[in-house]
This record gives C-alpha cells, structure tokens and sequence, in this order.
C-alpha cells in the first residue's frame, strides 16, 4: 500500500512538472485571459503621424510597439521600437520627415480573442514580432506583447508549484496514520465486562 501511494505521488508530481515544462497549463489559456488581466484599451497611431511623435509616444507610455490605424479605421500595420532604430539607421537626420506608414510593418499577424496563446507564441517566434493585435469582427480590441505571455507563464508557474506543495503535503499527512495511545482491552476482558453488566 506504501509503495501504491509513493508511485502515486511520484505520477503526480511528474504530471505537474511536465505540465509546466511543456507549457500544457499555460498555453492552454485563450488570449481573452490576458485582456482580460490588462485590458482592451490600446495605444494606436495614424498613418500620417511623424516618426519622432510616435517614438515620442513610445518612450512616454514604456511601450514597445502600437498599431497603425488607416484613414478607413482598420488596422493597417505595427510600428515597433525597432522599426524606428532600424529607419533612423537607414535614414540618418532624415528620419524627421518619415511617416508611420512609411516604417510600418504591413504584414503584422494578429489575433482573434479565442485564439490558444501557444499558438500566438508561435506566430510571434516565427515572424519575429513582440506585438499581436487583437482583433473581433475586423476591428481592434486589444493588443498581446511577449511580455504578456511570459508574465501569464510566471503566474501559471507558481501556481503550479503550489499546489505540488499542497499535494506533496497533504499526501504526507494522509500517509501519517494518527498513534493511538490508550489502553487495548482484550476480547476476553471486554467479554467479561460485557456479562458483569448484564447480571
């Protein structure tokens, strides 16, 4: 029975783990958790906007990227703190007169509010994207950053680990069977003691 219960604990234990090795926890959540932790509201800029107002913004708000909306109020693009290094590399002093459209990124992927947050872990590794918009019916509703992914991934981890703490404990205390001190009396004795109170 002892060793029933340690191969138990042992399944169970390798079970959390892999759990948050693989990311299985973790990616099971669904991009509306993280909205819903930090909300839908998004910093955007214009098409038209200078570069420098928009890496102003950046800098202002300690954010690493906003969408570019077009005139129509669709998404047209993702300006990022890169693309404005990599314009101010290309362009020198001239960057001044460059707009947000012209620095975007055009192909930007996105993402629906019920999309697997494995599956945007993928598309931001494969596009080289630190920015998802989020988009519901073509329109913007929110905005995911590898920070928000590896921030969902640090809670789900603790987590994890303390309730393999409170497995680990409660299964030593239901294995610890309580030390019953008082007196045994035998058969015999209670037999005895039975008769004398029935004369």
């Amino acid at each position: 029975m002892a060793a029933y219960k340690q191969c138990l604990l042992t399944s169970k234990i390798f079970h959390l783990f892999t759990q948050n090795t693989e990311g299985t926890v973790v990616m099971s959540s669904r991009v509306f958790h993280i909205l819903a932790q930090k909300g839908n509201v998004v910093l955007t800029v214009k098409e038209d906007d200078p570069v420098l107002s928009v890496a102003n913004l950046l800098i202002r708000h300690n954010i690493g990227g906003a969408p570019v909306m077009g005139a129509n109020g669709a998404l047209a693009g993702m300006v990022s703190e890169r693309a404005i290094v990599n314009a101010l590399t290309q362009y020198g002093p001239n960057i001044a007169s460059l707009t947000a459209k012209e620095i975007m990124l055009k192909e930007t992927p996105t993402a629906s509010p019920d999309d697997n947050i494995f599956d945007i872990a993928n598309r931001m590794t494969w596009s080289r994207s630190r920015h998802v918009p989020v988009l519901e019916d073509g329109k913007l509703v929110g905005l995911v950053s590898i920070g928000d992914i590896v921030k969902l991934r640090a809670e789900n981890a603790e987590q994890e680990a303390q309730e393999l703490q409170d497995y680990v404990t409660g299964s030593n205390h239901a294995a610890v069977k309580p030390h019953d001190d008082s007196p045994r009396t035998s058969s015999k004795a209670q037999h005895k003691i039975r008769t004398n109170h029935r004369n």
